[in-house]
């Protein structure tokens, strides 16, 4: 795989890149894979890329496998109580993100945006950015850090950032209060589980098909809906919805998953104060000041664990309620049937809409990902 420097230090990327379609106008989406997995969780789309004229780059995240480990003092910041060495540590993370998204325009060539060739599309080039579960974190504070870029840097940027898609995000990635287990089990904050333990059964607990009830979602009240979560996977599920990592091959689990990382550094990013991830989706999504054409979209999982739909449904109550004039417009993708991997179980069409989010001017508000085909409704 190959390696990207990130920072002044010589900290560098490692990253999978299907490399550039057959033509002059492809579009590149960049992938930022969750906790405990790596770059390799997007692989199964790869196939389907050049038919999309698209370029996928999956990026491991620093202290992922081949990617630069933390350093010493990096830990510390990351792991420290003081709000501002926390704040940081994530800026920290933004930028890179940042830079290395620069070095591929620059050293590949990436093509800027081009104008529409049609009614129904956006035109071609350009890069779209996607965040995947805690990665939605990374990205949130790589597009907040632009202001921190030089004005050379942000109008190169600026000529190619076209898409910003919030796929299934983790829980507190735009700044809530964390929710209690009875309110929504997550592993990672169970303190009777060893570190260990967190890292042992994160992986079927974030897998698993879940049955809400989710009937009003977003315009329920926060006690209506956590009254609706489902704490456990579907019993005795049909194959087709058991625990995704169940139907995967040792190789593959080898391949997707970093397991070690989640005792080692990913736990300290669950401790990091709210605020630090709120004022990163303040700056990013409520206010148009840089880069005001990038297109957002919030992508749901309904048969997700609980601890992702929460977020989705926080983030769409804000737009309902309190969002500014002059921020961003968020626009909604519900996937019924889905679990927190469709791009694992649908790689098809998870492609197939990852494509019409970029460039296509109409967005579906649902998708039914159980067919053969995508259903899309509400357009």
């Amino acid at each position: 795989m190959p390696l990207a420097s990130v920072d002044q230090h010589g900290s560098q990327y490692c990253f999978e890149d299907t490399g550039p379609a057959q033509s002059s106008d492809y579009t590149t989406l960049v992938l930022v894979h969750g906790a405990c997995f790596q770059a390799a969780i997007f692989e199964r789309l790869f196939v389907h890329a050049a038919a999309h004229n698209m370029r996928l780059v999956a990026v491991n995240m620093r202290d992922y496998r081949g990617s630069t480990p933390y350093s010493a003092s990096e830990l510390a910041d990351l792991s420290s109580a003081d709000v501002a060495r926390q704040t940081a540590a994530i800026r920290a993370r933004g930028l890179e993100l940042l830079t290395f998204i620069l070095w591929l325009i620059r050293t590949e060539g990436i093509p800027p945006l081009s104008p529409a060739s049609s009614g129904n599309s956006k035109g071609g080039g350009g890069i779209a950015l996607l965040g995947w579960s805690w990665g939605n974190k990374i990205t949130l504070s790589c597009v907040a850090q632009a202001s921190h870029l030089s004005p050379d840097d942000v109008e190169t940027l600026g000529r190619h950032m076209r898409t910003l898609i919030l796929f299934d995000p983790s829980p507190r990635a735009f700044g809530a209060p964390a929710s209690s287990l009875e309110e929504s089990y997550n592993p990672l904050n169970d303190a009777s589980l060893s570190p260990e333990a967190k890292q042992r059964v994160f992986p079927d607990w974030v897998s698993g098909y879940y049955s809400h009830s989710l009937d009003g979602f977003p315009s329920l009240h926060r006690d209506e809906l956590l009254a609706g979560f489902a704490r456990d996977p579907i019993a005795n599920p049909p194959p087709h919805q058991s625990a995704t990592l169940h139907r995967i091959s040792s190789d593959e689990f080898a391949r997707i998953i970093n397991a070690d990382v989640v005792a080692r550094s990913h736990l300290f990013y669950e401790l990091v104060d709210g605020k630090v991830y709120a004022d990163n989706t303040r700056v990013a999504l409520r206010s148009t000041s840089i880069w005001p054409n990038i297109r957002v979209v919030l992508v749901w999982c309904d048969m997700s664990v609980s601890e992702t739909v929460l977020p989705a449904w926080g983030l769409l109550r804000q737009v309902q309620e309190d969002w500014p004039t002059n921020g961003r417009a968020i626009h909604s993708v519900r996937l019924k049937g889905a679990n927190h991997f469709p791009h694992w179980e649908r790689p098809k069409r998870t492609m197939q809409l990852f494509d019409d989010l970029i460039r296509s001017q109409r967005i579906p508000e649902d998708v039914e990902m159980q067919g053969t085909e995508p259903v899309y409704s509400k357009l």
